[in-house]
């Protein structure tokens, strides 16, 4: 059954309490959210300037560690560069420094043999012009054999005393003696032109060349050299061992 608008009501003890208190209920709590409010906001505030300033000085000391070494990147950079040029100089310098010893070498191993050569030459002309041969006419002053070219060669000086001013002429021929099937045996020696009996015409001294081939199964033992003065009767025979003219003389 309805209650009429204007009847009794029952009255709570909380509606009897004043207005005043309730606001004051809730300003009390408003004030305390909001200082608790406050004082997360400042302590997260704090938190995150404290990180962000440690972040900012971590990230300082990144930023100074990375031009760091950056810096010293490039001055390794420019170290390597710097070795690397100077190797390449010093490789440089060692491949002149070997070719240019093995110039010199080549160069004094050239002088040597052209010492050597000169010595010999020298030790010929001596032997040419030498007292001890005055007065022996003409004579033979070397001969050599190269049997290692095909056909072997030979080579032949003959001189006169320094004394003796007028030309000399005659004729020579070269004999080598040996045996070829268990018998003796003769080979003549030729001239360029294939003469046998060659002539000579000099004042000093002459030399000449030539060649000779063996037969098979030939043994070479003796060289007989004849010479021959034009205006004399008698000739000159000259022998030479076969190991003596071709000891040493090979090229």
């Amino acid at each position: 059954m309805a209650v009429p608008p204007n009847g009794p009501r029952i009255v709570t003890d909380h509606e009897r309490r004043p207005r005043w208190i309730r606001w004051l209920v809730v300003t009390t709590l408003v004030v305390i959210a909001l200082a608790g409010s406050y004082a997360v906001y400042v302590f997260v505030t704090d938190e995150f300037s404290a990180r962000y300033q440690a972040m900012t000085g971590d990230r300082e000391r990144l930023l100074a560690l990375r031009r760091e070494l950056a810096e010293r990147l490039r001055t390794e950079q420019l170290e390597s560069e710097r070795l690397r040029e100077r190797l390449a100089y010093l490789e440089k310098s060692q491949q002149i420094d070997r070719e240019a010893c093995q110039q010199l070498r080549q160069s004094l191993r050239d002088m040597q043999s052209r010492l050597v050569d000169a010595q010999e030459q020298l030790a010929f002309y001596r032997g040419i012009v030498s007292p001890e041969n005055e007065g022996r006419g003409v004579r033979v002053h070397d001969f050599i054999v190269r049997p290692d070219r095909d056909p072997a060669r030979f080579e032949l000086v003959l001189v006169q005393g320094r004394q003796q001013k007028d030309r000399v002429r005659g004729h020579f021929t070269i004999d080598i003696a040996g045996e070829r099937d268990g018998e003796s045996a003769t080979v003549a020696v030729r001239n360029a032109e294939g003469e046998t009996d060659m002539l000579f015409s000099f004042r000093h001294f002459q030399e000449f060349s030539g060649s000779v081939t063996f037969p098979d199964g030939f043994e070479p033992e003796q060289v007989v050299i004849v010479v021959q003065r034009e205006g004399e009767d008698q000739s000159t025979e000259t022998r030479y061992e076969w190991q003596r003219v071709v000891a040493g003389k090979e090229s």
